[in-house]
C-alpha cells in the first residue's frame, strides 16, 4: 500500500562522505527531474493530476470546474496545471480548495485568484501564511511565499455548480493547523491533501501540526460516505480501507506517545521506546514524524496533553 519515499540527502553529507578509507568514492548522480504532470481520470467527471508539486483533484461539471490544490509556486507549474485541466474539459476553474499551507499546493492561489477563481482556504491557512514558520513570521519556502486566498472558512464550506457540490471540513490540526478536506460527495470521494499520503507522513509542528491531533482528524474524515480517496502524494487513488489502515497506524503512535509520557519518559528516551514498542511501524513513524526535526515539537504536544 505506502510506498517507498525517496530521501534528499544533504550535499554536505555527500560531501564529507566522498571520501571513503581515504579514497575518493564515486561523484554523486545528479537527482533525477521531478516527473511530468499527468491527469488520469478516477470517476466519471473527476480527474487528479499528479506530478510537479501535490495531487490536484478536478472536478469537471458543465458550469466550471472545482479545484483541489494548486501544485508549486510559478508560471510553469500553474500554466502546465491549467493546459492537463485542458485536455478533459474547456470549463474554467470557478472554485479551488487548498488543503494546507506547503507551496506544493498552495503556490499558485495568486494565479487562479487573478485568473477569476474563488480561491477557498481553512482560516489557520491564512494565519500559517502570517504568523507560522519557525519564525513566527509566516510560511516560507525556497520557492517563494503563496499568495493568501480571497476567500476563508471557520470549519466547513460548500461550493455547488449546477447539481456538483463539494464541502471543505477542517476537522483538527493534523499535517499543519491549516488543513483541510475536500468531499464530494455524489462520487463518494474524499480529497485529502497530506493528511493521507502515499508514503511515511510528516507533521509540520512550525505550522501547527499535530501528531495526536491526526488520527482524529481522519476518524471524522471515515465518518463520510467514500469508497476512493485521493492522497496528497501517490500516483493512485486509494480506498477508504486504506486511510482506515493510515489513520490506524497514526492512533498507534499518539497513545503510546501519551502512554510514555505519562509513565515520565523523557524526550531523549522517547523515540527509542516508542522503536522498540511499536516495531512494526517504527521505521514509518521514524522518518518525518519523530524525527530531530520534530520531536521538540512533539514532546511537548505529549506533555500538554498528558497533564
Amino acid at each position: 500500500m505506502f510506498r517507498k519515499t525517496l530521501f534528499v540527502i544533504p550535499a554536505l553529507v555527500l560531501a564529507a562522505a566522498s571520501m571513503v578509507h581515504g579514497q575518493a568514492a564515486p561523484a554523486a548522480q545528479p537527482a533525477a527531474p521531478p516527473p511530468p504532470m499527468a491527469i488520469k481520470q478516477v470517476k466519471p467527471g473527476l480527474y487528479m493530476v499528479t506530478g510537479f508539486g501535490g495531487n490536484s483533484t478536478v472536478r469537471v461539471t458543465d458550469q466550471g470546474v472545482i479545484l483541489v490544490d494548486t501544485k508549486n509556486l510559478g508560471d510553469g507549474p500553474f500554466n502546465d496545471l491549467v493546459a492537463q485541466i485542458k485536455t478533459v474539459t474547456n470549463q474554467p476553474v470557478k472554485y479551488v480548495f487548498v488543503t494546507h499551507v506547503h507551496q506544493d499546493h498552495s503556490g499558485n492561489i495568486g494565479r487562479f485568484v487573478k485568473a477569476g477563481a474563488q480561491v477557498y482556504t481553512y482560516e489557520g491557512l491564512k494565519k500559517n501564511l502570517e504568523t507560522g514558520g519557525v519564525d513566527g513570521k509566516g510560511y516560507s519556502a525556497p520557492a517563494g511565499k503563496p499568495d493568501p486566498p480571497n476567500f476563508t472558512f471557520s470549519k466547513d464550506k460548500e461550493v455547488s455548480l449546477g447539481k456538483v457540490k463539494a464541502k471543505a471540513y477542517h476537522f483538527a490540526n493534523a499535517h499543519t493547523s491549516g488543513d483541510s478536506i475536500v468531499y464530494f460527495a455524489d462520487l463518494k470521494v474524499v480529497s485529502l491533501g497530506d493528511e493521507f499520503v502515499a508514503q511515511p507522513p510528516n507533521s509540520d509542528y512550525p505550522n501547527g501540526g499535530s501528531i495526536l491531533g491526526w488520527p482524529k482528524a481522519l476518524g471524522e474524515v471515515l465518518k463520510l460516505d467514500f469508497d476512493t480517496a485521493i492522497p496528497g502524494h501517490g500516483n493512485d487513488p486509494l480506498t477508504k480501507a486504506d486511510v482506515q489502515a493510515f489513520q490506524h497506524k497514526m492512533d498507534l503512535i499518539a497513545k503510546k506517545g501519551i502512554e510514555l509520557r505519562r509513565k515520565g519518559v523523557a524526550k531523549e528516551d522517547i523515540r527509542q521506546r516508542m522503536q522498540a514498542e511499536l516495531p512494526e511501524i517504527a521505521p514509518w513513524m521514524m522518518t518525518g514524524i519523530i524525527n530531530d526535526m520534530r520531536l521538540d515539537g512533539f514532546y511537548a504536544d505529549l506533555t500538554a496533553t498528558a497533564k
